[in-house]
């Protein structure tokens, strides 16, 4: 009898470790879509251009979110991004040019909004983004072996941007700030390792 209550109690024990690990991964869904869309691009070869286009769409992401002054709009405006992109190259559009016009047209509404939001995010943010994408579009124009390293800047770059306003829980939802500093992360990494040994 105590041998079967003692594997009962084991079967227990492992069911709620099992369950604790599964509540775990779930918490953690934004690391996990991070991973995937890692892996979706570097299984893709990892590449500058794209990349840079990565660093450009989450810059305006936060520069939107920052204007609109809602955290929650930060996943709205990463689907009308990519909704853009695609959209842009249907109609032949420049993908690229589209997301500058959408960051100076996030700009423009926040900084007309006045005293509605904080005007000093908003400003770090524009700055920001600009930064980001004087790298991100220098990367797309330079020679190849300078653009893994200029494009590979700009992601490490943005990902340390996503630790910061991960840790003050500011502009964008904290999930969306760790999903992103997974990719980017990942992706200046892969780019990085393809600079020094060659394609993954």
């Amino acid at each position: 009898m105590n041998a079967q209550a003692h594997l009962k109690d084991h079967r227990h024990n492992l069911s709620g470790q099992k369950r604790s690990i599964v509540r775990h991964l779930l918490g953690r869904w934004p690391s996990i879509l991070g991973l995937l869309a890692l892996f979706f691009n570097v299984t893709n070869k990892a590449d500058s251009h794209v990349t840079a286009m990565i660093i450009i769409i989450a810059s305006m992401c936060y520069l939107a979110a920052s204007a609109i002054g809602s955290q929650r709009s930060g996943w709205i405006v990463v689907a009308a991004a990519s909704v853009a992109v695609v959209l842009a190259r249907l109609t032949g559009l420049d993908p690229t040019a589209t997301l500058l016009v959408m960051g100076m047209g996030f700009a423009a509404l926040g900084f007309l909004r006045g005293n509605d939001i904080d005007r000093r995010e908003l400003t770090a943010q524009v700055l920001a983004f600009l930064g980001f994408s004087v790298i991100a579009l220098t990367a797309m124009m330079a020679s190849p072996v300078v653009a893994l390293y200029l494009a590979a800047l700009a992601a490490v770059g943005h990902a340390a941007w996503d630790v910061v306003y991960f840790i003050r829980n500011k502009v964008v939802p904290r999930s969306l700030a760790e999903a992103c500093f997974v990719l980017d992360l990942g992706l200046g990494v892969a780019l990085l390792l393809i600079a020094w040994f060659g394609p993954l």
